[in-house]
Parts: structure tokens; C-alpha cells; sequence
């Protein structure tokens, strides 16, 4: 865990002195405040890496504190609430926000390893985020016509090079499938170039098609494809990249 993560703790009616060195041992940079509008005010003026409310014996949380918890400075900060065992509506309040729950009362150790696994879930979550939008910027900047279809052809996902080859914007893609697109002559070749690989002959296949874009026109290309699987016996999807030939 970095030196840096910054912790907000509202401990209201309890005393929580005695878990401060632990939290300080842990590498937290611990903020404590026993009072509600305190508390508010730090949750709307300064982000937390994560904030740890004691509702335990309290009545819920009011929603002045929830939209605290949630604000713009801290939405996307997890948030661990403190509770009763028996307290079902600050659990309920947790399904509802995705809160992390702990039950009172607990060890310092139970307290430490839940706060870790909240920050530790929520940079995965963060890491997971930055690679999907890195990958998507890829998708949609690759210099060759990318897609993804399911078992009939049917389109599933589609960059802007693919647009650009067939001349198609977003609405021809509707009604049609990939394989509606190939020329009627090369189509038993297509086919039987994919069976190949539903047969599990091989993990990707590469052809040369003539595909039809959206005047009418032919256009040859070299086709690359591969398959996705939900298990051993049951496709998942096709992926196909295009690069136009001539």
C-alpha cells in the first residue's frame, strides 16, 4: 500500500483511539472526525483514497451524509460503513451505494485488512478502467478494418477503419450481417475457411474475399480471423480484421 493513501474516518459516539497506530502503521494518512457537519465539510472540500463512516447505533445514514459520501470529490472513493450485525438498513444502503461493510465490533487487524481490501479492489477497478480505454483507443485507431461478430455474422462491435473501407456509417450495419457482405462467389471459400477453425483444426484462419461496400461495388480483401469461445464446446464470437487490397 503507498505511503499516500489518505483516509477519512468519521468515528461519531465511539472511540477509536485505540486502532490509530495501527491504521498510522498501515500507511495511512488518517483524518478522524466525530462530528457530522466536520465531516461534511471534509468529504466536499478534500478527496480521500478512502472513507470509513461508524454508523453503528445510529438511525441509517441521513441524506445530507450520503451525498457527501458521493459528491464530486469523492465519487469515486470507496466507502467503508461501520454497522451493527443485526442493522439491515445500513446494509441495505450498502447494496445500494456498492459500500464495503464491516461489522461492529471488530479487531484492528479486521479493521486494517478491510480498509486494504477496499483500496486494493477499487486501484484494480482503476487499472481494469485505463486499460479498457487504452484498448479502446487502439480498437478504434488500428489501420485495418477491426469487428467482432456473434456465430450468424450477426455485427457485435465495429471500428472506423471497417466504416470507411465498406463506405457504411453506423445505421448500414443494422439489418445486415458480415458474411451478407461477401460476394456470393467467394462465400462457400469464407465458410469453409471459418468451419475450419469451429472444427478446432486451427486457432485462426486468413483468406482473400471480395466483400460488397455500400454501393454496390466490390472490393478485394484480405480477411483474418479467429474465434472466441464461451467453453469447449460453444462459440462465443468471431473476430475479423479487414484490410482492403484493391
Amino acid at each position: 500500500m503507498k505511503p499516500s493513501d489518505r483516509l477519512l474516518f468519521f468515528t461519531g459516539d465511539i472511540d477509536f483511539k485505540h486502532f490509530e497506530s495501527s491504521i498510522n502503521n498501515f500507511g495511512f494518512e488518517a483524518v478522524y472526525s466525530s462530528d457530522v457537519n466536520e465531516f461534511k465539510n471534509l468529504c466536499t472540500e478534500n478527496k480521500y483514497d478512502i472513507i470509513a463512516y461508524n454508523g453503528y447505533e445510529q438511525d441509517g445514514i441521513d441524506a445530507s451524509i450520503l451525498k457527501s459520501l458521493t459528491g464530486s470529490m469523492n465519487i469515486y472513493t470507496p466507502v467503508l460503513i461501520i454497522a451493527g450485525k443485526e442493522d439491515e438498513k445500513l446494509m441495505n444502503i450498502c447494496l445500494r451505494h456498492q459500500f464495503d461493510l464491516v461489522i461492529f465490533p471488530f479487531t484492528s487487524t479486521e479493521l486494517i485488512i478491510r480498509l486494504q481490501l477496499a483500496v486494493r479492489r477499487k486501484n484494480t477497478e482503476t487499472t481494469i478502467h485505463n486499460k479498457l480505454i487504452d484498448q479502446n483507443v487502439l480498437y478504434e485507431n488500428f489501420p485495418a478494418g477491426i469487428l467482432q461478430t456473434d456465430a450468424q455474422g450477426n455485427f457485435i462491435r465495429f471500428n472506423k477503419e471497417l466504416k470507411d473501407i465498406l463506405g457504411m456509417s453506423d445505421i448500414d450495419f443494422s439489418g445486415i450481417n458480415f458474411f451478407q457482405l461477401c460476394h456470393p462467389d467467394d462465400y462457400l471459400m469464407e465458410r469453409q475457411s471459418l468451419d475450419r477453425m469451429l472444427r478446432k483444426e486451427t486457432d485462426r484462419v486468413s483468406y482473400e474475399v471480395r466483400l460488397i461496400n455500400n454501393d454496390g461495388k466490390t472490393i478485394v480483401c484480405k480477411i483474418r480471423a479467429s474465434a472466441v469461445w464461451k467453453n469447449q464446446n460453444s462459440l462465443s464470437s468471431f473476430i475479423f480484421s479487414v484490410e482492403k487490397i484493391s
